[in-house]
């Protein structure tokens, strides 16, 4: 039976609350240690390939890997594991299983924003107040930037919890980080928010 989380944005707590809270950062996941929580991203066949599995794995120890292959059994695109930080300087890691983009078909454009939603949902059960995540599908995944930017900052207003002081979005590369910029930009005129410099 899976637990019934309630909305953390009702429509009386609009997202305008939660935008502010959301920095976007160039550079390593793996170098924010003054955070609660980083999240690293693995496709169904757990594999480690990309970049930003190697970076976390070798600053976590090859423990996180044997963990992984040890504790995760059938993933599915959009689930999430909570780990322990192993060595890093942080409490947790959470591993989130996500799609690669092939067709740009609907069912991919969905497990995209579930893995996402289910990131935030994690977040909340486990009462974080600070969090890295990095620009999920951007990588090896190849969604398209735009795109990938779209879906994910929706993603994480439609279940952001309250109790997040601080979102950081990581990107390794200033392509990806112009647009999520862009599109918090948009998100954030829509709801008469200014953001920080």
């Amino acid at each position: 039976m899976t637990e019934s989380l309630p909305d953390p944005s009702p429509a009386s707590n609009p997202h305008k609350d939660y935008i502010s809270r959301i920095r976007l950062i160039e550079g390593d996941i793996t170098q924010q240690n003054d955070v609660d929580a980083i999240v690293t991203s693995m496709p169904t066949t757990l594999s480690i390939r990309s970049d930003l599995n190697r970076s976390i794995i070798e600053a976590a120890g090859e423990r996180l890997d044997d963990f992984v292959v040890e504790n995760i059994f059938r993933p599915r695109a959009g689930d999430v594991h909570p780990l322990p930080g192993f060595n890093l300087p942080v409490k947790h890691i959470l591993v989130a299983i996500t799609p690669i983009w092939r067709r740009g078909d609907d069912p991919e454009d969905r497990d995209l924003m579930r893995c996402y939603r289910a990131i935030m949902e994690t977040a909340w059960r486990m009462s974080l107040e600070t969090l890295a995540v990095p620009a999920i599908g951007t990588g090896r995944g190849v969604y398209p930037v735009a795109r990938a930017a779209r879906l994910s900052l929706n993603a994480i207003l439609d279940r952001y919890p309250p109790t997040l002081r601080e979102l950081r979005i990581v990107c390794l590369k200033k392509d990806v980080l112009a647009a999520f910029r862009q599109r918090l930009s948009v998100l954030a005129e829509n709801a008469g928010v200014k953001l920080a410099e």
